[in-house]
């Protein structure tokens, strides 16, 4: 008996015969469209069906999705007609009872190309009939523009008569009300099921339902064999139905179901919707625990190839109490048929599907496998943990390829500056916020190949970029799995590089931002430095990315340069949550600008007299590749900055990374 995560209980609607019954759509007139519930629209406007959400007209309740235009009502000089575009649908269903026949009367008969879901529809002129029996029917529209509507005729009646608990087929059959006693009766013994339950999910003869009790909580059954009813995900099963409690291989069932009426009503999907079990996959896999029959979804795992009999692993990382980590497994088996991807070992998915029991041990029959989407460079940066897998979910951009002695390193920004911040499960709200663009650094880990394949790259298509987060609170990167995918077709846009002025500001830069560091070049303790004018304020200067850089500002000790580098941090930050997910604090603020070591890629401006320069001073600096694309930023591994003096003419210099 699991806690259901809903806070809603469920409604229990008293049983009553259905009779006979025509239900009027009328979409061709003011009053018509007011008396269905829907805003009646202006001259040249619509009201939109899908953001109106479903209606309820007689019993009936019509729905609607959009195709290639907004399913809508549309007024065009006072004449008003429902407009279903290419692949746009109406779904029209009812709580009790059956559809048995559906009337479509068209305003205009061009394009009126509908199918429907189930029963058989045939149009003649103006006209689109349907016939048959179902709890819910969907037209869409399959031709060219779309199809204007008129009215729709729905016709409904009762099913045979449902089972009354109080009156049952056998006065001596055993009276059964929760499914979590269905275990201790004896196989073979017949009961009559005497509280109502709810579709959880339906397969050929397996039908899962739930029960809720009192107090919230939900227990699960398996229903096997044929109902004689198809029923969709949370329709109320009325009390009195029959079957025959048995075991197979360890699962307790209720076999032979019999005497299933309709359902009473549906319920939304936050009743059949899945437990969220992430995290918890070794609880799954005790048989003591008691979660065969449930619905769980769990998010991040691995997944081995499937074997020919149909069975796969399903693993994760868990910790225990005491902090430490663990492998937990369960068998899945596809009990379904659904397509089973090429499992990538360094990938992590997202699975679904209903528990069930074999022999003692504990399986997952998978609804749905899909990848995982991958996590914004934001979350990872400021919620991540070093020593875990993530696949980041942006657009990346390369700024810097770095291919020194003693690292190859790609470092890459997401460029935005804006996020979608979700805190309702803890605020009650989410919200967009202004934000700065993050950075890090991508780690070839010595793969040369690997390296030289990023650095050629400008933009990275996004959930390719997977690998282990290291050194998350000073200079963050990942340590590549694989190669991720370029786009090909991509411009490298203009970047947000930050520019510190060491003379007026404060450095804030995250570890591994590429960015720009004006100061005076000075020696302090025999090491170079930017400083402020007054040799006050140091930002240490690393060379080891370009050591060639430290000889040719030697030579004008006290000359203001303008350097294009990678800051990284020499200490951690603070973690502050306060507002928000930031950490751009330091523990002390004078430590803000001697926290950092700059590495300068390429020098972008010298106030300062050039002798190579012919006496001009640097005025503009440019990028350009090889093959003569000018770029905003260092690109490719390769810079090569074009330096314009004042009267016109260059001087190139070539600044390969290395």
């Amino acid at each position: 008996m699991k806690r259901f995560f809903s806070i809603f209980l469920m409604a229990l609607m008293a049983f009553s015969v259905l009779r006979a019954a025509d239900v009027t759509f009328d979409f061709s007139s003011a009053e018509g469209i007011a008396a269905m519930g829907y805003a009646v629209p202006a001259q040249s406007s619509a009201t939109n069906l899908t953001q109106t959400g479903p209606v309820t007209v007689g019993g009936v309740t019509l729905s609607a999705t959009d195709g290639s235009t907004e399913t809508r009502i549309w007024n065009s000089q006072g004449s008003y007609t429902l407009r279903i575009y290419v692949d746009g649908s109406i779904t029209l269903s009812v709580a009790e009872g059956s559809i048995t026949g559906i009337t479509v009367n068209a305003a205009n008969t061009s394009n009126f190309d509908l199918i429907a879901s189930v029963g058989d529809y045939s149009t003649e002129g103006a006209v689109g009939t349907w016939a048959g029996s179902a709890t819910e029917v969907t037209l869409t529209h399959v031709g060219s523009k779309n199809a204007q509507v008129a009215s729709l005729v729905v016709s409904t009646t009762g099913d045979e008569p449902q089972v009354d608990p109080e009156d049952p087929i056998d006065p001596d059959i055993f009276k059964l009300d929760s499914l979590q006693n269905l275990a201790a009766l004896e196989d073979g013994t017949a009961f009559q099921f005497m509280s109502d339950v709810y579709v959880n999910y339906q397969w050929h003869e397996y039908l899962w339902v739930m029960q809720l009790d009192s107090e919230g909580n939900a227990i699960a059954g398996l229903i096997y064999g044929d109902s004689g009813k198809e029923y969709r995900l949370g329709s109320v099963i009325p009390a009195g139905w029959t079957a025959v409690k048995q075991t197979y291989r360890s699962q307790v069932e209720a076999a032979n179901p019999a005497h299933f009426g309709n359902a009473k009503n549906i319920l939304d999907e936050d009743y059949y919707s899945p437990f969220d079990c992430t995290g918890y996959l070794s609880y799954l896999a005790d048989p003591d625990e008691g979660w065969d029959n449930y619905k769980v979804y769990l998010e991040g795992v691995n997944l081995s190839p499937i074997q020919s009999n149909g069975t796969f692993m399903i693993t994760s990382t868990e910790a225990d109490e005491d902090g430490m980590t663990y492998e937990a497994s369960l068998t899945g088996f596809n009990k379904f048929g659904i397509d089973y991807p090429d499992v990538d070992p360094t990938e992590v998915y997202s699975i679904e599907g209903m528990m069930s029991i074999y022999n003692g041990e504990m399986e997952l029959f998978p609804t749905s496998i899909t990848n995982d989407p991958g996590t914004k460079l934001w979350k990872v940066l400021y919620e991540g943990e070093d020593g875990n897998q993530y696949k980041l979910n942006d657009t990346l951009y390369v700024a810097a390829a770095v291919d020194s002695e003693s690292t190859k390193l790609i470092f890459v920004t997401d460029n935005v500056d804006q996020i979608y911040y979700d805190t309702y499960a803890d605020w009650g709200y989410a919200e967009w916020m202004a934000w700065y663009p993050d950075w890090i650094a991508l780690d070839c880990t010595g793969n040369q190949d690997m390296f030289d394949a990023i650095a050629q790259m400008q933009v990275i298509k996004p959930a390719t970029v997977k690998g282990l987060l290291q050194d998350r609170m000073t200079n963050p990167r990942l340590m590549l799995n694989s190669v991720p995918v370029a786009i090909d077709d991509a411009e490298l846009p203009t970047l947000s590089l930050f520019k510190y002025d060491l003379s007026n500001d404060y450095v804030t830069a995250m570890g591994n931002e590429v960015g720009r560091a004006d100061g005076y070049f000075f020696y302090k303790d025999g090491l170079p430095c930017l400083c402020s004018e007054q040799d006050t304020v140091v930002i240490k200067l690393n060379y080891d990315y370009a050591p060639a850089l430290e000889a040719e500002m030697a030579q004008k000790p006290g000359f203001n340069y303008g350097l294009l580098g990678v800051f990284t941090l020499d200490e951690a930050w603070e973690e502050n949550s306060a507002q928000g997910p930031m950490r751009r604090i330091h523990a002390t603020d004078e430590n803000y600008y001697t926290n950092y070591t700059f590495h300068p890629l390429a020098i972008l401006s010298c106030a300062s007299i050039d002798e190579t320069l012919a006496g001009e001073q640097v005025v503009d600096v440019k990028y350009v590749s090889p093959t003569g694309v000018v770029s905003p930023v260092p690109q490719d591994g390769v810079n090569i900055v074009v330096t314009t003096r004042s009267d016109g003419s260059t001087t190139t210099f070539k600044r390969i990374v290395k």
